[in-house]
C-alpha cells in the first residue's frame, strides 16, 4: 500500500484527502489549523497539527511515504520550503500546487516533480463544458494534446474507421470505443470497426480537434 503525505487541508487539500482515502492509500496530513485537522482525523492514518515547515518534522513523519503532496500555495515562502526539504530528505515523488508560473518555476527549481494549478485547471474545464458541452472527459497530455471521450457523432454511425478517415480530416487516432448499452469495450479497434450510434469513442487529438468534432 502506497503512503501519501498531504501537507495544508485548504479547500483544495481536503478534497484532496477525501478522494485519496477512497483510493485505500496510506494517508499523512500535516496542518497547522487545528479545527481543519479535526474534520479529517478520522478518515486517515495520522493528523499532524503543526507548521510543516519545519525539516526536523519533516524527517520524522515524512521520511518513509512514496509521496508528498504540498497543497499550501496561499503561503508561496511555506511551499517553497516545504518543498526544499522534503526534496532535502529524499522523498521519490513531490508534487506541489501553485498560484502562479512564477511561483511553479520556483517550486519546479527547487525540486518538485510536478506542479498543479487548480484554479487554471478548473477555468479551463468550465470554459471547454461551454464550448464544446458534448465531451464527456478529458484529460491533459499536454499544452497541444488530449485524451478525449466522446459520443460519437450520428454522421460516424454506421460507418468504419477506414472510411471516415479519422487521422487524415480530424487528426485523431481512435484509442478505444465502448458501448453504455451493453457495456463492452473495444481497446485499439481495427480500422475496419463500425460505429454504433450508441457508441463512445475515447482518441487522442490535438485542441482544435475537439472544436472540428463539436461541429459535428
Amino acid at each position: 500500500m502506497q503512503n501519501i503525505l498531504v501537507v495544508g487541508l485548504g479547500h483544495f487539500g481536503y478534497s484532496l484527502v477525501k478522494e485519496l482515502v477512497k483510493g485505500q492509500v496510506g494517508v499523512i496530513v500535516i496542518e497547522e489549523n487545528q479545527e481543519r485537522a479535526d474534520l479529517i482525523k478520522n478518515m486517515v492514518e495520522q493528523v499532524i497539527v503543526a507548521n510543516a515547515a519545519n525539516k526536523d518534522l519533516l524527517m520524522k513523519f515524512a521520511k518513509n511515504v512514496d509521496c508528498a503532496i504540498v497543497c499550501i500555495s496561499e503561503k508561496i515562502d511555506s511551499s517553497v520550503l516545504v518543498t526544499y526539504y522534503l526534496k532535502e530528505i529524499g522523498i521519490k515523488k513531490i508534487i506541489t500546487k501553485a498560484t502562479s508560473l512564477d511561483h511553479g518555476e520556483i517550486l519546479r527549481s527547487i525540486g518538485a516533480d510536478e506542479i498543479i494549478y487548480p484554479e487554471q485547471e478548473v477555468a479551463k474545464r468550465i470554459a471547454r463544458n461551454i464550448v464544446a458541452p458534448s465531451i464527456l472527459d478529458v484529460i491533459k497530455l499536454s499544452d497541444e494534446f488530449d485524451i478525449i471521450e466522446f459520443p460519437v457523432p450520428e454522421k460516424f454511425s454506421n460507418k468504419t474507421i477506414k472510411d471516415l478517415q479519422l487521422r487524415n480530416k480530424y487528426n485523431i487516432d481512435i484509442l478505444a470505443v465502448r458501448n453504455p448499452l451493453t457495456n463492452k469495450t473495444k481497446i485499439m479497434p481495427a480500422p475496419d470497426y463500425v460505429f454504433k450510434p450508441d457508441d463512445v469513442m475515447v482518441f487522442i487529438g490535438q485542441t482544435d480537434s475537439i472544436s472540428r468534432l463539436n461541429n459535428l
